[in-house]
């Protein structure tokens, strides 16, 4: 796993400025496209080597997976290699930890539990849904897939291939690329790619499991021929997020793509000279715009660059050439192959397929939404469908907005499910609260207790600088000495109005960092407002997370018109990734030394971070 790196906003801004200028006339884009061929651009070279592909929870839930394809005549391979992510149910690791006479009545419970399985794009690459995969692993089984050629299923490991976190054996990259390089043109096909998507389901998901199936972009299309292929019954709800429109006619067609593309085919370097001269621009060039809307911010713009640069353009072709768009009747068929709850289990819902759109998508216009929306709903008795369309997202609608994309799927998820599923935060807590005897019970309680509750201020230059960031340890519902209700009255009397506490300042959030569901309730907050900010436990947050916590502090302050706001954060402890977050902020936002940063937090929540990996990351994110 590499060291993050640290890139500030006026870095990248800099950055981007003496990219433009490198090409702000005619003549001078010219020279720097030919150069772009025979040595790397330093722009890109700087985007490749410090900003990562993935992301700390891909990393950590990294498999890779050999498909057998002996029995697959479609395709001209026996076998296939490629990187995947699972995440075993939260319960299934309880479990292991904890025994009781309920362990077998949990187990009957998970066996009807569905996997959320994800299914990304052209181009896409699995680490695009770490927001819903973060929010899902709290109550279900995650499984997902780099495509062959993209992402971590790459056809080629070696040269300048940009930074990643996940660590693949030498063993496990050569078997994804040989295997990826093997495939013929044909088996690019879409209807093949869904039989490989079908023999990976078959080859690793228990056949009475069943499915919750979220697809981005082109993978809406695998997604819809993929369940049109499964047993009836086996999945129970999909997710299409930015879908392409469907074809009118009946049945497979091939879309026939641009001769140019055909003949680019045959030469994929012209091909790959037009993405170079499209990108040169930067983060302001087409192939970065196309997936945002311009207004977005420079850090979104960075990461979507760093997936676009991993995008091979052969492999790219090979998909284009071949794509065989799904169709109205393959959405009709694949909706009635979906499970239908009996009356026994209905909700007031009954819809089964949530379809999302972002206003400003200029790829997959939202139009293609409310179109597929109106085919289910007309041609089924009861409202089976739900279109929802996002304001101001483009393409890229988990980048651009992940928490809200990420809650309008669960929340859709939740409520249209029935209870039996257990889809829900709410019910795995309830299960680990009948197994330990306690609603709100803690891991290492006692270790819990010992500690000091909540930081003192944290200051440096002898108190003249104060940060408006506190850290404490989790908060426990109905604890004696640290609960939510505690926690507020610190703050503010019954009614709600400020008092004098022995800090300097006024709580005014609670961001939960934790990647669980945390021990309290956070509607028993009455003053205050919940965040929830999840990050990976025992590994050090990265880029993503640092720049999704940073963002959510400055949102929340410049929210409030309270002087002196104070903001609390929290992991289990309070120690390594709180303290190395809070850290961040007051080095990135408020010009903090590293060595200020690490004594001011020791100071006030002694012993401060306790693991040297993290400190250690501080120093080489900072002053490398």
């Amino acid at each position: 796993m590499e060291e993050d790196s640290h890139i500030n906003e006026l870095t990248l801004s800099q950055l981007s400025s003496t990219q433009l200028q490198s090409i702000d006339n005619p003549f001078k884009k010219i020279i720097q496209f030919i150069k772009f061929h025979f040595v790397q651009n330093p722009f890109e070279s700087f985007v490749l080597q410090n900003e990562a592909n993935d992301c700390s929870l891909i990393a950590k839930f990294q498999k890779t997976v050999d498909i057998d394809l002996s029995n697959t005549p479609e395709l001209s391979i026996s076998s296939l290699s490629l990187n995947a992510v699972h995440i075993p149910h939260p319960l299934e690791t309880y479990l292991l930890k904890n025994h009781s006479d309920k362990d077998d009545e949990v187990r009957k419970d998970l066996q009807d539990t569905p996997i959320v399985l994800f299914i990304h794009g052209l181009g896409g690459q699995i680490s695009q849904f770490e927001p819903l995969m973060a929010l899902f692993s709290q109550c279900s089984e995650i499984w997902g897939v780099d495509l062959p050629g993209f992402g971590n299923s790459r056809s080629d490991f070696k040269g300048s291939i940009g930074k990643s976190i996940t660590e693949l054996s030498e063993e496990d990259s050569r078997k994804i690329s040989t295997s990826v390089n093997s495939m013929a043109w044909d088996d690019f096909k879409t209807d093949n790619i869904v039989e490989i998507l079908y023999t990976w389901i078959s080859q690793y998901i228990p056949k009475g499991k069943k499915l919750v199936i979220i697809g981005h972009s082109m993978g809406t299309h695998l997604t819809i021929k993929l369940v049109k292929r499964l047993d009836q019954d086996k999945v129970e709800a999909i997710v299409l997020l930015s879908p392409p429109a469907l074809s009118s006619s009946t049945g497979t067609v091939v879309s026939k793509p641009p001769s140019v593309l055909k003949f680019f085919s045959y030469v994929p370097s012209i091909f790959n000279s037009f993405r170079i001269w499209d990108r040169l621009p930067g983060f302001e060039s087409k192939s970065v715009l196309r997936q945002l809307i311009p207004e977005t911010n420079i850090f979104n713009k960075l990461r979507q660059l760093r997936w676009n640069l991993d995008v091979n353009s052969s492999i790219v072709l090979k998909y284009v050439n071949n794509f065989q768009k799904a169709s109205n009747s393959e959405l009709l068929t694949t909706v009635s192959k979906i499970h239908h709850d009996d009356e026994s289990e209905q909700s007031d819902n009954f819809r089964k397929v949530l379809i999302v759109g972002g206003t400003n998508d200029v790829m997959t216009p939202p139009k293609a939404i409310f179109d597929m929306e109106s085919l289910v709903n007309s041609n089924f008795d009861k409202p089976l469908a739900k279109a929802i369309e996002i304001k101001d997202v483009g393409h890229s609608i988990l980048l651009s907005k992940p928490e809200f994309t990420s809650g309008t799927v669960i929340n859709f998820i939740e409520q249209n499910c029935p209870e039996r599923l257990h889809l829900s935060p709410a019910w795995v807590l309830r299960v680990k609260a009948d197994i330990s005897g306690d609603k709100w019970g803690l891991k290492n309680e006692m270790k819990w207790m010992a500690l000091q509750p909540i930081s003192t201020n944290i200051v440096r230059k002898n108190g003249k600088d104060v940060a408006p960031l506190l850290g404490m340890k989790t908060l426990r519902e109905g604890d004696s000495n640290h609960s939510p209700k505690i926690l507020e009255s610190i703050f503010y009397d019954e009614s709600g109005n400020p008092k004098h506490s022995s800090f300097n300042g006024q709580l005014i959030a609670v961001i939960d960092i934790s990647h669980d569901i945390p021990p309290y309730s956070p509607n028993t907050f009455k003053f205050v407002k919940y965040y929830k900010c999840a990050t990976v436990s025992k590994v050090v947050p990265d880029s993503g997370s640092i720049r999704r916590f940073i963002r959510l502090i400055d949102d929340i302050l410049e929210s409030t018109d309270i002087e002196d706001p104070l903001i609390v954060v929290h992991c289990h402890y309070g120690f390594n990734r709180t303290g190395f977050l809070i850290c961040c902020y007051l080095i990135e936002k408020l010009g903090w030394s590293v060595q200020e940063a690490v004594d001011g937090y020791k100071m006030a929540k002694a012993p401060g971070i306790k693991h040297p990996h993290f400190i250690d990351a501080l120093y080489v994110r900072y002053e490398s």
